[in-house]
């Protein structure tokens, strides 16, 4: 999700520094309130469902890639923000989605700066995506593929997608999606660059060899990942909200290593360590994962919408375990949908018929 130089640029800044992250145990003191007070507005968006978040690299600038769901049209929007300006407002060719997209960065085999960009089909469970390569300012998209292999009759879902890029090096040629799939499995697919596209493998419950029962969803999981240094070695997370009408937020990891990237098994599925519920997050929606840090380093922050009201809550994961939960602060600070987090940036969705989407920035 960055660019290779960001990251090793990253790497060195906080060498020696350590941020392994712990399983929950009895909370910590809920983080200050340090949100911005004002709150930016994407020119020109409008959306009934959570929006996309991404970082984009151009000549080694970082900007922050944002799509969203037509409010009225159905269709997939995008524009970028870079050195403080926005792009032009484009839309990802014959992308209709009824929920909401999902997106992540990556650099493919080109070294082409890329955007993938998955989302649900309109009136339709069926998962599709398509791959953006930026030049001249500009994304020209790969046609829209669906992301089932053959004979994958789990690879399908009532609600929206997420995707990662995992940011070691040696697995950013990967890429992982999870969906609530049939039954109301928490699912996941691995993806391979293959040229400008994804080769997909069969997809798997994420299970842990535990009870199933702990792996089932209402609503969309949220993918995120940790780095921990000096080794680099990274923590790709999954959170989701339980089945039904309990409101409680569960989580599992698996390793990312900085010499070997996803620990894929032969049979192309990943290990998955169960690890219970986050302590206190509750939501009656999707929640959402990220580092706090621009290069991938903790803590981890966990944002959602509280289980009563409209009020965005979030959390922090530290390596003294999990902070109480705290409320995102400033101007326009409730959501009408789950939020999107790509580092300190927060998106949320006016309460208004409008459908404003707002980017609120974490000052921790």
């Amino acid at each position: 999700m960055r660019h290779p130089k960001s990251r090793l640029a990253g790497a060195a800044a906080v060498a020696g520094a350590v941020c392994a992250l712990a399983m929950a145990g009895s909370a910590l003191a809920a983080p200050p309130p340090i949100w911005s007070k004002g709150a930016t507005v994407v020119p020109g968006a409008f959306t009934d469902a959570t929006p996309a978040l991404a970082p984009i690299y151009v000549s080694n600038v970082r900007g922050t890639f944002v799509a969203w769901k037509g409010r009225d049209a159905n269709v997939i929007y995008y524009r970028y923000l870079l050195n403080g300006h926005w792009s032009a407002t484009g839309s990802i060719p014959h992308a209709k989605t009824d929920a909401a997209p999902s997106a992540a960065f990556y650099v493919n085999n080109a070294t082409d700066p890329s955007e993938i960009v998955v989302w649900k089909g309109l009136k339709s469970h069926n998962l599709y995506y398509s791959d953006g390569e930026l030049s001249g300012g500009k994304f020209a998209w790969t046609s829209v593929r669906n992301i089932a292999v053959k004979g994958d009759t789990a690879a399908n879902s009532d609600e929206a997608p997420s995707v990662l890029i995992p940011l070691s090096p040696a697995g950013s040629n990967d890429a992982i999606i999870a969906w609530r799939g049939p039954g109301h499995h928490v699912r996941y697919q691995i993806g391979v660059q293959d040229g400008r596209e994804f080769s997909f493998f069969h997809s798997q419950w994420i299970s842990g060899g535990t009870k199933f029962k702990t792996t089932t969803t209402s609503n969309s999981p949220g993918l995120g990942e940790v780095l921990s240094s000096p080794s680099d070695n990274g923590k790709i997370y999954v959170f989701w909200k339980a089945d039904g009408k309990d409101e409680a937020i569960s989580y599992a990891s698996t390793l990312d290593l900085f010499h070997g990237g996803l620990q894929i098994s032969k049979s192309h599925t990943l290990t998955w360590r169960l690890l219970g519920g986050a302590h206190g997050a509750a939501s009656t929606s999707g929640p959402a994962a990220t580092s706090v840090d621009a290069h991938g380093f903790g803590p981890l922050m966990l944002a959602y919408k509280g289980p009563s009201g409209d009020r965005i809550r979030y959390q922090l994961l530290t390596s003294k375990g999990w902070t109480k939960y705290g409320f995102v602060t400033g101007a326009d600070d409730t959501t009408v949908d789950g939020p999107a987090l790509l580092n300190s940036t927060l998106a949320s969705v006016s309460q208004s018929i409008d459908g404003f989407i707002f980017l609120h920035h974490y000052n921790g």
